[in-house]
């Protein structure tokens, strides 16, 4: 009985520094920076293309007036859900609120303004999204998730303006301490961006028809006219190139969630990931989508050189000589 009760304390012990260092190892905020530019001009994009069709959109006689909103997505008595700060907007504050979001998500881009700027380009954008949910797709829900970890981390002490300053003063020329808030932003967006690539994988498994299974989705994606960005309908009479993208498709979103996790295997599959997104994004015309996932998968990207951690087979545990560089 003590051999198993040492067995069990061991293994305790195992999961429980192993659990630490996953979570809160202290790491720097260069992945984080990297991800919060590209989030935050993808939100000055989304917010940007509400202008246009501000009032027509969300003026009290608009085509998205509160009442048609709340009677299908806000339930009389439901406490949780989508809320938005438009929806207590009067039509006189849209406009000063809309330019009010992109000064906000404009300075979060450039790392200024630290949490307090992520945790309003969060709050502004998430606005928008939920005052339109008829009207929004897999882009926003994409988005909103990269933004909401981005408030957990100190993104903004790298790649930007403050990050520049530091290095030009000479009292402030030591770069800006390792955190652990950074490795939890890193680890939920990996988390949740993996799940994504399971659903997306399970969808195409399960399409109508079997598209997917037979080869035919890429095609299907990329026939809705006046959608594509490159045209190519010269694969109509290479019926075995199209069938080898969308499987290669369908193969990254079932491997990717587990090779990810793999430092050796890691550099192949982001580059896997980079091809498949930018092709999906240039056949279907949906760019926002492709570039959004980019984003959410450059969680995994670790700026030292290959060399200081391909030899570590431990997923998502930097080792100890690379913390704080």
């Amino acid at each position: 009985m003590s051999n198993v009760t040492a067995y069990f304390r061991e293994l305790n012990r195992s999961m429980g520094v192993g659990w630490n260092r996953f979570w809160f190892t202290p790491t720097a905020a260069r992945t984080l920076g990297a991800i919060r530019i590209a989030a935050g001009l993808l939100a000055f994009y989304a917010v940007a293309t509400y202008g246009p069709d501000l009032e027509r959109f969300f003026a009290s006689d608009g085509m998205l007036p509160m009442s048609l909103v709340g009677s299908l997505y806000r339930p009389e008595g439901q406490v949780l859900g989508q809320h938005s700060l438009l929806d207590y907007l009067p039509d006189g504050l849209l406009r000063p609120t809309y330019y009010a979001s992109l000064a906000v998500t404009g300075l979060f881009t450039l790392g200024i303004g630290g949490r307090m700027a992520a945790v309003a380009a969060a709050v502004l954008t998430l606005s928008f999204f939920a005052r339109a949910p008829l009207v929004i797709g897999e882009f926003e829900a994409i988005l909103s998730f990269i933004l909401v970890y981005l408030c957990v981390g100190r993104s903004c002490d790298a790649y930007s303006v403050a990050a520049l300053l530091r290095r030009r003063a000479p009292a402030f020329s030591l770069p800006p301490p390792a955190s652990p808030l950074n490795t939890i932003a890193l680890r939920l967006l990996q988390i949740h961006v993996v799940a994504v690539h399971l659903m997306m994988g399970y969808a195409q498994l399960a399409a109508p028809e079997s598209a997917w299974w037979s080869g035919e989705g890429m095609w299907l994606a990329a026939g809705r006219p006046g959608m594509p960005l490159v045209d190519v309908s010269g694969l109509e009479e290479h019926p075995r190139v199209v069938a080898a993208w969308s499987h290669a498709i369908t193969l990254y979103l079932l491997a990717a969630p587990v090779l990810l996790w793999n430092r050796r295997a890691r550099p192949l599959v982001l580059s896997w990931g980079a091809a498949v997104w930018l092709s999906v994004g240039l056949a279907t015309g949906w760019m926002p989508l492709a570039l959004a996932m980019l984003a959410a998968t450059a969680s995994f990207w670790e700026p030292e050189p290959l060399g200081q951690w391909a030899a570590s087979p431990l997923a998502g545990v930097r080792p100890a000589s690379a913390v704080g560089r």
